[in-house]
């Protein structure tokens, strides 16, 4: 057998750990707050476009 003892074809417990941390699914940090203000500006860039239409005079 190799030098390990371990039977032909196991894999090392170094291998079965990276094994393990590719199958995880990815970690996500980051928080949705981009998304959040990205949404508010658009929102508030909306309630001004509004009042501008409403309150501008008639030509």
């Amino acid at each position: 057998m190799d030098s390990d003892d371990s039977p032909r074809g196991a894999a090392s417990p170094d291998e079965l750990a990276r094994a393990r941390a590719l199958l995880e699914p990815p970690r996500r940090d980051d928080a949705a707050w981009a998304a959040l203000a990205a949404a508010a500006f658009a929102a508030a860039t909306a309630l001004a476009l509004a009042a501008a239409v409403i309150l501008a005079p008639m030509p």
